[in-house]
């Protein structure tokens, strides 16, 4: 091995291990979790395999074997990930929270890489500042404690190996790029980003002409995109069609400013102070940082060949802008909002950050005191000064309940027989609301699917079907079967 070679991969071995570190130390709460969420049983009973047909069945079909009620997905990979998890530990939360936390240290571990291929060796330390920027981003709230959510954190994941391989071959047809981006679009539809993401990423990077910057983006992305574009092929197959959520609508796309409003609250405002939270303040507070970033990397400089970055700034600016702008645009289409689909928009960010921040260090006056007093107003308003647990104690006291609820069921359903009914109460825990105001629904985090995917892994061989009691209405179970009803949620009026 060449000792260049030899010091890159110790380089890496250190980054992956400080990641590590950081990731402990700023969610390692996340192994005291059980397992809850609506998708979290249905994904696991669709992974899981036992021979070698069940294998190609998990992989094969729709997401959760058809039972997700909001639409039609294929994601070969995270049935892979959850019928893993399945074989290590069984139903052990601890196997899959620690899949997601080790997604996230792969992830900052990445993000840290890339930034350091983007600013040169000779600036690499901002590298740290992304990563950093990265690892502490709120958004992660969204997505440890929740292994359903995991396919935004691998197909993000996977984008990032793609141009990190990318970047270190730039102009080179290269099978680990599109194999990455392969495993990118088959964890999650955000992924078909990757082959134009390494198209551009190599076309701003590499000298020339433009017409020669273009060939080199093509070379290392054509492989990628052919590819990605035969998955696609054979997705549609799968779930019959375009597939996506019923409210999939490429016009959609049209609608990206007001979408992108929200993601921004997510992004660059989660967890402001609270004098910062008065009506749009802490986003328009946010978006004018942003701004403040983006010029200042736009006037930026280098100061000598020696620290020349490997992307101009201003072409920074734009690769990085871009890739914000398409993740927006192609979340839009989807016409549903939900907090983690933010998560991919923080890895552009932490980058973007780190970019503004080593470029005007060099380039110095003014305008490096008003990038880094930028970068100081994102952190308050990301919660990096905020003692703020809201959103933990919230998981905690759904996950408390979760576990609870299930021991309940699992009683219930071994007392009764073929043909009976019962009946449970679904009144979601205390203090469980979202911090988007949006209750948690039905039996405790779990739907009626949910439940059901739950009654076939540990329960085997039972047939059991779960409903919500609706008044007025006849509801009885097969002689075969044993029927859960679910009671609705109170009205207000009549906890009080």
């Amino acid at each position: 091995m060449p000792s260049s070679t030899a010091a890159r991969a110790r380089l890496d071995l250190g980054t992956l291990l400080a990641a590590l570190a950081l990731a402990l130390f700023a969610w390692g709460t996340v192994f005291d979790l059980g397992l809850f969420g609506w998708d979290t049983y249905p994904l696991i009973d669709a992974g899981r395999f036992a021979s070698w047909d069940e294998f190609a069945h998990s992989l094969s079909c729709e997401l959760m074997d058809g039972r997700f009620p909001g639409g039609h997905y294929w994601r070969p990979l995270v049935h892979l990930s959850f019928g893993l998890d399945y074989a290590l530990w069984g139903l052990d939360p601890f196997g899959y929270h620690l899949t997601d936390f080790l997604l996230l240290v792969l992830g900052t571990t990445l993000v840290v890489t890339l930034s350091r291929a983007l600013l040169g060796e000779g600036r690499a330390g901002w590298a740290w500042f992304a990563g950093l920027v990265f690892v502490l981003h709120p958004v992660h709230f969204e997505v440890l404690s929740l292994p359903p959510r995991r396919a935004d954190s691998m197909a993000l994941c996977f984008t990032l190996l793609a141009l990190v391989l990318a970047l270190r071959r730039p102009g080179q047809r290269s099978v680990g790029v599109a194999l990455a981006s392969l495993a990118a679009v088959a964890s999650k539809e955000t992924g078909a980003l990757a082959p134009g993401l390494v198209f551009g990423f190599v076309a701003l990077t590499a000298s020339g002409p433009r017409s020669e910057r273009a060939l080199a983006g093509l070379k290392s992305a054509w492989l990628a995109l052919a590819l990605v574009g035969l998955f696609l092929a054979v997705r549609s197959q799968v779930v019959g069609g375009i597939g996506g959520g019923a409210q999939l609508e490429v016009p959609n796309a049209a609608a990206m400013g007001s979408a992108g409003l929200r993601y921004a609250e997510l992004v660059l405002a989660p967890l402001p102070p609270g004098w910062m939270r008065r009506g749009d303040f802490g986003v328009a507070l946010g978006l004018a940082m942003v701004l403040v970033l983006a010029i200042g990397l736009w006037r930026a400089q280098p100061t000598s060949v020696r620290e020349r970055t490997a992307i101009e700034p201003r072409s920074a600016a734009l690769a990085v802008g871009t890739w914000m702008l398409a993740l927006v645009a192609l979340t839009a289409c989807s016409g549903v909002y939900r907090a983690w689909y933010a998560l991919p928009l923080a890895a552009p960010l932490a980058l973007f950050v780190a970019l503004a921040a080593a470029s005007r260090w060099l380039s110095g006056g003014g305008g490096s005191v008003r990038v880094l007093g930028a970068i100081f107003v994102l952190a308050l308003l990301q919660g990096w000064a905020s003692d703020s647990q809201t959103r933990w104690k919230e998981h905690e006291a759904a996950s408390l309940a979760a576990d609870g609820f299930l021991d309940h069921f699992d009683a219930v359903v071994r007392s009764l027989q073929p043909g009976s009914v019962a009946e449970l109460a679904a009144e979601p825990p205390e203090g469980s609301a979202s911090r988007h105001g949006e209750e948690t629904r039905r039996a405790l985090v779990f739907r009626e699917y949910s439940l059901e995917a739950y009654a076939a892994i540990v329960h085997p061989g039972l047939r059991l079907r779960v409903d919500v009691r609706r008044e007025g209405q006849a509801q009885t179970p097969a002689p075969d079967e044993i029927l859960v009803l679910l009671l609705p949620k109170a009205p207000a009026s009549a906890r009080n």
